[in-house]
């Protein structure tokens, strides 16, 4: 219950103006004349037409609080889809890191599994030059023996027994060359076509798997164009922005590397989209850079998220100030009308 005012009983007399003012002379037509019914009259007409332009200011705010909701949702949901694709795009650069700094794990691994190669090719080699100068050694020597009648060389026997079977074990050894040899350069192949995949750079000794701090996206500035796995990785990594950060992380850019080819901050004001110098002021390209978050598209409809949002806080107190003076009219206005028809000549004086 209201305190704010008090209340204290009618004096005497109050309603003598309306006693002088409301009067029920007979004119010569017969009828009766009264000043309030007239006044009142001239009011009710005056309440009419106030209430009537604040009903119709009250049904534009609440088209308008209904249009710019719908909007603002729409904005919302747009947010909502970017921010999701800013994450699933922040996902996949995680996904990428590991995937490149296995990769060049991978890569630098086969180069120096190639070289390790390279150099067991090489004493596989050597190994078997040392046993093609053994067997023409003893090729020689069984020449030797072949020409030379001594009777107490039999064949089969003692020393020759003995030659033979040294023979028959360097022939199996030499039979394992072609093989061995063939395996060989096809581990180098394959160890080769690996760097390939991977990436056409050479190993540098400077390469640290192990560390840490290794940045697997560093690429070098030496005017060279470079293939495979690796370099399709990066250049995900680059167009993601992976390396680039949302406003407000940490030391990350605040700002995002690519521009929008056409950008527009929206509507300037709280009234409906229209022209604006021969540019719809409503239009919005979606053409966007990553990292999502920090792009100027993505910025441009978070602010019309907000101002949106601020109308509909503006809006809505404007609606309220409005209903107030509706019911203030509309209570006024049926007041009159009971008055009116109370005092309504037509009837009274009759």
């Amino acid at each position: 219950m209201s305190t704010t005012y008090n209340y204290d009983a009618l004096a005497s007399g109050w309603d003598a103006k309306i006693a002088n003012c409301c009067n029920t002379n007979t004119t010569t037509d017969g009828g009766c004349t009264d000043c309030c019914y007239d006044t009142w009259q001239d009011q009710l007409k005056d309440v009419t037409q106030r209430a009537a332009s604040v009903t119709e200011k009250t049904t534009q705010l609440q088209n308008k609080i209904a249009f710019i909701s719908d909007r603002r949702s729409r904005y919302k949901t747009w947010l909502d889809e970017l921010d999701k694709a800013e994450t699933l795009a922040r996902n996949i650069c995680h996904q990428l890191e590991i995937i490149a700094t296995q990769a060049d794990k991978i890569w630098y691994n086969a180069s120096k599994a190639c070289k390790a190669i390279e150099t067991l090719f090489c004493m596989i080699r050597d190994f078997y030059g040392q046993v093609d100068f053994i067997k023409k050694r003893y090729d020689d020597l069984q020449i030797c023996i072949q020409k030379n009648d001594d009777p107490a060389l039999e064949k089969g026997k003692g020393i020759l027994k003995a030659l033979d079977d040294y023979g028959a074990r360097l022939n199996i050894i030499i039979a394992t060359r072609d093989a061995l040899i063939a395996q060989a350069i096809e581990a180098v192949k394959l160890a080769n076509l690996i760097i390939d995949a991977i990436t056409s750079k050479d190993c540098t000794c400077d390469f640290k798997p192990c560390d840490g701090n290794y940045q697997p996206f560093k690429t070098p500035n030496d005017g060279k164009n470079y293939y495979g796995l690796k370099t399709i990785i990066t250049t995900w990594y680059n167009v993601l922005g992976c390396a680039s950060g949302c406003p407000g992380e940490g030391n990350t850019p605040a700002v995002s590397t690519t521009a929008l080819v056409k950008k527009n901050s929206g509507p300037s004001t709280d009234e409906d989209c229209g022209p604006d110098n021969g540019d719809d002021t409503c239009e919005l390209t979606p053409i966007l850079s990553f990292p999502i978050c920090a792009d100027s598209y993505r910025t441009t409809v978070q602010a019309l998220f907000d101002k949106d949002d601020k109308s509909l806080v503006t809006l809505s107190k404007k609606l309220k100030e409005a209903n107030k003076d509706k019911e203030a009219l509309d209570a006024c206005k049926s007041s009159l009308t009971n008055a009116i028809a109370v005092v309504d000549p037509k009837s009274r004086c009759n």
